[in-house]
């Protein structure tokens, strides 16, 4: 019994300690490099040109830091389904072959945002919305990489309770485990940048339309009626809940940006000004 604790217990610390330094190293260095260092540079991509106060960052970061308490309690879980056998995790990459290992990341992405837009939409449901906590999140209207994951762990519970049931039923190679946890993170960081990088006809090309940017998710942030999901835009479109500004405050924060997206998919350089006939 206490070899079984010592473990649930090590695999909690490590889990948080994971977390905490991901959250802390990811989004100080997307934090410093863009909002500090390239300041000058990039304000003009920022959809609201002031910054939010130090009093809000460190609010974003204490409720940051604080919701790794739920990757501790998944590091307990993992410990308790390896020791159960219930892992689908495999070692051996030619167990499902490369193609198999690359293409279960993007599926896995489709699947964790449908799973977010409905525990999402039900937050917003008086019942949940108290039993989560989600107006903590809410707090934050001028958003900031910070932000990203500054939930009540309420909320981020409900969140991080899909990961057990992906690994207990979904053959996953570390690789991509580490892939989806890379690109979710850096995702989520972009969409609550607060600035807006993405290509100009980014929310109307057939390419791209489907997916969510900083300013989709600032509109959230904005009126909370509207824009529910993560990395895509799909089930807003379905439901309903995309927000009507969405597509023109896009343009109206991506005009200086050179580059656009195209029906062939590639990407354009912004015309020069005597080619626009201006």
């Amino acid at each position: 019994m206490k070899e079984i604790f010592e473990g649930a217990l090590l695999f909690a610390g490590l889990f948080f300690l994971a977390a905490t330094l991901r959250y802390l190293v990811m989004t100080g260095a997307y934090y410093f490099i863009v909002c500090v260092l390239a300041d000058k540079h990039l304000r003009k991509f920022k959809i609201i040109p002031s910054f939010s106060s130090r009093r809000e960052m460190q609010q974003e970061i204490f409720w940051g830091v604080t919701n790794n308490i739920n990757f501790a309690l998944m590091g307990v879980a993992v410990f308790f389904l390896y020791r159960a056998g219930l892992l689908k995790v495999y070692f051996d990459v030619n167990e499902y072959g490369w193609f198999y290992a690359v293409a279960i990341v993007p599926a896995l992405l489709v699947l964790h945002d449908a799973y977010f837009f409905w525990s999402h939409y039900l937050m917003h449901t008086p019942w949940l919305r108290k039993l989560t906590r989600h107006d903590v999140h809410h707090r934050f209207r001028n958003i900031s990489p910070w932000a990203a994951f500054s939930v009540h762990p309420g909320e981020g519970f409900v969140e991080v309770l899909i990961r057990p049931l992906v690994l207990m039923t979904i053959p996953l190679h570390p690789y991509s485990i580490a892939a989806f946890a890379f690109i979710t993170f850096m995702l989520n960081i972009i969409g609550h940048s607060g600035y807006e990088f993405f290509p100009r006809n980014y929310p109307t090309s057939p390419l791209t339309r489907f997916g969510s940017c900083a300013s989709f998710h600032f509109l959230h942030h904005k009126n909370g009626n509207y824009n529910y999901g993560l990395f895509l835009s799909y089930w807003d479109r379905l439901m309903g809940t995309l927000h009507p500004e969405y597509e023109k405050l896009f343009e109206s924060k991506a005009k200086n940006n050179p580059l656009s997206l195209p029906r062939s998919g590639l990407i354009n350089p912004k015309p020069r000004r005597e080619e626009e006939g201006v």
